[in-house]
């Protein structure tokens, strides 16, 4: 089985999960990691890095890929609101797909956003 960034999926999922990581990879400011741990196979997980950061570290998950025994799955993050909430990885729903997944993205950095302006809000209105 073909291993994709410390995650096996079967050989027909490993190119589709391959290509759907580097178009986003392109995208920029974004991670991709492992997390094995993860029932029954693992998962694999881009996150959103802070251009700002030098230490690296990853914010705001926007894509979750678990190996399934057909088609991989992808799970919609939590605070996201477009798209199903669980996708078959196929080679006719990628394109579409690959825009639901950049459009997640969105709206995590602007709940991300939302979430960090207001301790700074309340701090200067009650000192």
């Amino acid at each position: 089985m073909p291993n994709v960034h410390g995650i096996e999926f079967n050989a027909n999922q490993s190119e589709l999960v391959k290509d759907i990581v580097r178009e986003l990879l392109k995208d920029g400011d974004c991670a991709v990691y492992a997390v094995q741990h993860m029932k029954p196979n693992g998962e694999l997980r881009m996150s959103s890095t802070p251009s700002t950061s030098r230490s690296g570290r990853q914010h705001c998950v926007f894509l979750r890929i678990r190996p399934g025994v057909n088609e991989a799955t992808v799970v919609r993050p939590m605070n996201a609101k477009a798209g199903d909430p669980l996708t078959k990885l196929t080679k006719y729903s990628r394109p579409e797909l690959l825009e639901t997944v950049r459009i997640w993205r969105k709206e995590i950095m602007l709940t991300r956003g939302d979430e960090e302006l207001s301790p700074g809000v309340l701090a200067t209105k009650h000192p």
